[in-house]
């Protein structure tokens, strides 16, 4: 088996069993960015569990320089893991959760891999609608891991929950550019931003996904969702708290931690 095989299967067994990996061997940990996706790709194309989103992470330019990234990962959310607001979770269960507050957009039609890479135009005549969210990213192993930004990378893309405020079918109507996005811990603000942090536009950023995992032969379906990246910023959970993501005219999010 090889290294990035062996370094999937204990990452999926931690998930399914419900277990934090100390670390990750030091004959499968990867090295470098191409190792760590390597190893995500591998659970990729063995996940059997239903897909019902995707995810992009350090879509922003400076989060991938704060993580010594050269572009953004991927990840695939479970559909057991989508739920709708608010939602309430124990935070002795979580290991190491973030907060994240996501636009995101669902497919009304696939777009299936191909050889050439789909236009904008045509990514957006299979947008269905505009989701506000906030996805929680979570971890398979333990805080001293080591492997710093490459952990999230290898680790499912640091997928953990993704949790629905509001669904809007005129997606057009909303500006996910230029619109204020708060997140605020216990009612006080935690974190604020835009989606012109993600790529410009957050279509850009799904744009980017689609033709990336195409080129991977991976298609989108009809259905499935790409969460593009937080617009207040990569927040560690401080502990038991009440999240609230504000994104204005297109809703709110709420999220308790007990």
């Amino acid at each position: 088996m090889s290294a990035a095989k062996s370094a999937a299967k204990l990452l999926m067994d931690a998930w399914e069993n419900g277990e934090v990996l100390p670390a990750l061997p030091s004959d499968c940990a990867p090295a470098n960015e191409a190792e760590a996706t390597l190893i995500n790709e591998e659970i990729m194309a063995v996940n059997a569990h239903p897909v019902g989103g995707w995810k992009i992470g350090a879509t922003a330019d400076a989060a991938q320089k704060a993580m010594g990234l050269s572009q953004p990962f991927v990840g695939a959310i479970r559909a057991a893991n989508v739920m709708d607001s608010p939602a309430s979770f124990a935070f002795s269960d979580l290991n190491r959760p973030v907060i994240e507050s996501e636009y995101a957009y669902r497919f009304a039609a696939d777009l299936p891999a191909r050889p050439e890479a789909y236009s904008r135009d045509e990514v957006e005549a299979a947008i269905g609608s505009l989701i506000v969210g906030v996805e929680m990213p979570l971890s398979r192993l333990g805080a001293e891991n080591g492997l710093g930004a490459l952990g999230s990378v290898a680790d499912h893309g640091g997928t953990g929950y993704y949790i629905i405020g509001a669904e809007h079918k005129d997606w057009r109507a909303f500006d996910a550019i230029g619109t204020d996005v708060t997140l605020s811990f216990d009612g006080a603000e935690a974190g604020r931003g835009t989606g012109a942090g993600m790529m410009g536009d957050p279509v850009n950023a799904l744009v980017w996904f689609v033709n990336y995992m195409g080129a991977k032969g991976i298609g989108m379906k009809a259905g499935q969702f790409v969460t593009t990246g937080s617009c207040t910023g990569v927040i560690p959970a401080p502990g038991p708290v009440a999240a609230v993501a504000d994104f204005g005219p297109a809703g709110k999010v709420e999220l308790t931690l007990a």
